[in-house]
């Protein structure tokens, strides 16, 4: 492990940007590891990892085809919520809840890599489970459910519950009490968790007991919290994980939304921030008083991610690529440095599995590219496309039509769709589309040439027609037939 050096530093929040939400954090002896939530996007359940809490990097998922990982028919925003991550007795263990009707659940493995066991079912309702295991050996199980926050002793292995569910807290407001995680320092429990709802209200209280059962003394200020920060750039900071490092100091991951200069409004998603924790007469409170900066203070220094460019020649699977409630292998060719992408549902299917990859953004300000053949090759519709979900997208793509080539704007928006410009292209052997992005506008481009734009607020969170839980990405797709992208695709 590298020395974590006591020097001063800055955390660069968010340490994990774009849609990367309800982060949770453990340490295996030699690196620490990130889960976060995906909801109907697949793989389920992405792992980052750092050897020294200063840089991060996507390293695998958790559900993927080889445990049979499957989002058939979910919702929008529905699938994979909240997942915890812990690392015990040399497995790793993680649970979280299927939406899609299946519950909660743990999967495990010896390996962060797999293979990891299929879903082993825990409990019904109720969603954002945790586990703590005790130096017994013991493993207790926690999750919110009607009325508050529930725990009971649980075997890890298999998922069985050793004893009824319990009320151990009815938490504070009684609004969104979620996300419990406990916690054992100087012989008391410590149950952290959020309140508030995941949007401009959310933040983090805490309360300590002697018993992990409770009753629990709660503290009525919350020790995270920019509910009263309105035009702050960092908002709805909350569902906090702690983690005691090895030298006795303290960390909290969690989420936040950073608003681009405008009060509620963002489009990037949840994203994973840090800070430290600091201990004050028996209490943790995270960075300053509760409230952190994009630029944090800390004996941490760490370094942004760096752009996703995703090269045709490397392992597809090695890189945070999503695709929507499926994997659909058999529906993507890789051949000397080209993709083919055998098109079928079309963006806005309702439950669809269109065929497309995806990547968060992860700034305001980017550039995203692909090149695209145009050739003989070209059977259906290709493109790009700025993806929130099946309900708002923007798409840039070209088809045949008789012996010419066209490209079309189109545009998604709540129950409305309709191609926005529609373009003759001169015959050529491939085509560079790219989008480019500020905090207003989304930009489309065919070999430099703009052809449509659309705005951020379409992809805003606040502008949904139902509360979504995501993030915009951006990515390749084809409909309807075949296209082939050359060398690679992503953020430049």
């Amino acid at each position: 492990m590298a020395l974590l050096l006591y020097n001063q530093g800055m955390i660069h929040n968010p340490i994990i940007p774009g849609f990367n939400p309800d982060p949770s954090i453990t340490f295996d002896g030699k690196r620490y590891i990130i889960a976060t939530s995906t909801f109907e996007y697949y793989p389920g359940v992405a792992l980052y990892t750092s050897s020294d809490l200063s840089s991060w990097k996507y390293e695998t998922s958790v559900m993927t085809s080889s445990n049979g990982f499957s989002l058939e028919g979910v919702k929008n925003s529905s699938g994979l919520y909240a997942a915890t991550i812990r690392f015990h007795n040399g497995k790793y263990y993680m649970v979280t809840t299927n939406k899609n009707g299946f519950g909660n659940f743990v999967s495990h493995s010896s390996s962060l890599h797999g293979p990891w066991s299929e879903a082993l079912f825990i409990s019904k309702d109720g969603i954002d489970p945790s586990l703590l295991f005790l130096p017994d050996g013991r493993c207790f199980y926690t999750q919110n459910g009607k009325g508050g926050l529930f725990g009971a002793f649980i075997d890890p292995d298999s998922g069985k519950l050793l004893e009824p569910l319990r009320l151990i807290s009815p938490g504070i407001s009684g609004v969104a009490t979620e996300a419990p995680h406990i916690y054992m320092k100087d012989g008391l429990y410590y149950l952290v968790f959020a309140e508030g709802g995941t949007e401009y209200g959310h933040h983090a209280p805490v309360g300590r007991s002697e018993s992990i059962y409770g009753p629990y003394e709660l503290r009525l200020d919350p020790i995270l919290s920019h509910t009263d920060r309105k035009g702050h750039e960092i908002q709805a900071t909350g569902h906090a994980d702690l983690l005691e490092l090895e030298d006795g100091r303290w960390i909290a991951v969690f989420l936040g939304i950073r608003v681009p200069g405008r009060a509620h409004l963002h489009n990037l998603g949840r994203e994973t921030f840090l800070a430290d924790v600091t201990w004050k007469d028996g209490w943790p409170v995270i960075g300053k008083n509760g409230r952190v900066e994009l630029e944090e203070e800390s004996s941490i220094e760490t370094v942004p991610m760096e752009k996703e460019y995703v090269r045709f020649d490397e392992d597809l699977s090695s890189r945070p690529v999503l695709r929507v409630r499926a994997e659909n292998a058999s529906d993507y060719d890789v051949c000397e440095g080209s993709l083919m992408i055998h098109g079928k549902d079309a963006l806005s299917a309702e439950f669809g599995e269109p065929r497309l990859l995806l990547l968060r953004q992860t700034s305001f300000d980017s550039v995203f590219k692909a090149t695209l053949r145009t050739d003989g090759t070209l059977t259906g519709k290709a493109g790009i496309t700025v993806f929130y979900n099946s309900d708002y997208h923007a798409d840039l793509f070209v088809e045949r039509d008789g012996a010419e080539l066209k490209i079309s704007f189109r545009r998604k928006i709540h129950d409305l769709e309709t191609i926005v410009s529609v373009k003759t292209l001169p015959s050529a052997s491939s085509i560079s589309l790219s989008v480019q992005s500020d905090k207003e506008w989304y930009r489309f481009f065919a070999d430099d040439v703009e052809i449509g734009k659309a705005s951020s607020a379409s992809f805003s969170t606040e502008g949904t027609m139902y509360m979504t839980f995501t993030g915009t990405l951006i990515g390749i797709f084809a409909e309807e037939g075949d296209g082939i992208f050359q060398d690679g695709f992503g953020f430049i």
